[in-house]
């Protein structure tokens, strides 16, 4: 739990100083891109999930400001872990 904590804390910092994606590689080979890009009217936030076992998630919302957008990856950080979650 403390290292997720730290992650999330860690991403959060880094897209707030460098604007773009931040990307998590797990242990098994997984990794989770986190990401915000402009958009013609406000910001997308998402995350999209690659690797040998996974599903290939993806998932995008748009949101007026980038501090919306990067709240919002910080609230749903562990979203793309869940097996609901597509």
């Amino acid at each position: 739990m403390a290292d997720e904590v730290e992650e999330r804390d860690t991403m959060v910092h880094a897209l707030r100083e460098e604007p773009g994606s931040y990307t998590i590689a797990l242990e098994d080979e997984t990794e989770i891109t986190y990401a915000i890009r402009p958009t013609g009217d406000g910001f997308t936030a998402g995350w999209d999930v690659t690797g040998l076992r996974s599903s290939g998630k993806r998932h995008e919302k748009t949101f007026a400001s980038y501090a919306d957008a990067l709240r919002y990856l910080e609230r749903n950080f562990d979203a793309p872990f869940s097996p609901q979650e597509s």
